[in-house]
């Protein structure tokens, strides 16, 4: 097999690790595209497993973006989501976001969310290990750590993650029609029937960056999203069209003004069929291709 072909089948792989890691499809990419430069330039004779290698390179160089990516967030307007990665309904996702080992909630806003209460290693340990299925001894490979570390790191991680009582993701067709009737309570302007659609620790999330006009904090309460969602429905969500999209592996909406994309929604929701968590990215520069379709 030649050396760009074991690359190539090895892309998806790293773009899926990549994306995870950063909550970015175009640092993703970055950090794919600085993994196959140094494959390039790698001593072949040195490289006795070449999956593991550019595993390694891809992870490292994740790690180092995430740390600067993090220390550049401190000034960011507002809450911060991952950029969308958003396909028709009834496409696939690209290649490139998806792998045959992946778990469905692995994409979701709401997991890539808990994963930012991690830190750079915690989260690649976690990634590799309970995501993408790699064995101890592959994580601490790639670390450079001990076999031990790398399971105090998992170990960590599954704590924070956990503990906040990661939502139940309904049957594909269950959370549409969960998704249809909360924007026909947001048509109908009656913010009492939106309440009984929310669970009661909702939490609602608008990343505009500062760009574009936005809620500029987490706003949490089903009684208190229910009424700002239906002044923002009065003020300008009604001048939009919205088209049923897959945004990170499940249901979710594109919201359209005179044919331009203006925000994309995606929710998470409870094991009672409630709607735990409503993400709206609104940030232009993250609402440009490869994130939606063409």
């Amino acid at each position: 097999m030649s050396e760009s072909q074991i690359f190539e089948n090895a892309r998806p792989r790293l773009w899926g690790l990549a994306y995870r890691m950063l909550g970015s499809a175009a640092d993703a990419e970055d950090a794919v595209q600085d993994t196959y430069l140094r494959w390039q330039a790698a001593e072949r004779s040195a490289i006795d497993r070449p999956e593991a290698w550019l595993t390694t390179a891809c992870t490292r160089r994740c790690i180092d973006m995430l740390r600067a990516a993090h220390r550049a967030r401190v000034d960011y307007v507002g809450p911060w989501l991952p950029e969308p990665i958003v396909a028709a309904v009834g496409q696939e996702l690209a290649a490139e976001t998806t792998d045959a080992v992946e778990l469905a909630d692995s994409l979701s806003t709401a997991f890539l969310l808990l994963l930012e209460r991690l830190t750079a290693p915690e989260r690649a340990a976690f990634l590799l290990h309970d995501v993408f299925d790699y064995d101890y001894g592959e994580v601490a490979a790639a670390l450079d750590k001990s076999e031990e570390a790398c399971r105090k790191l998992v170990s960590r991680a599954r704590k924070r993650v956990g503990s906040a009582e990661t939502r139940f993701r309904p049957e594909p067709e269950r959370q549409r029609l969960l998704l249809e009737s909360f924007l026909q309570a947001l048509r109908n302007g009656a913010p009492k029937q939106l309440e009984k659609a929310l669970a009661e620790d909702i939490e609602f999330w608008a990343d505009s960056g500062g760009k574009v006009t936005a809620a500029r904090q987490v706003l949490c309460g089903a009684q208190t999203v229910a009424r700002f969602l239906h002044k923002v429905w009065q003020s300008s969500w009604h001048q939009y069209e919205f088209a049923a999209a897959e945004v990170n592996g499940g249901p979710g909406l594109i919201l359209r003004e005179a044919g331009n994309t203006v925000g994309v929604l995606s929710i998470a929701t409870t094991c009672d069929g409630r709607i735990a968590g409503i993400f709206v990215v609104r940030n232009p520069e993250k609402l440009k291709p490869p994130a939606l379709p063409t």
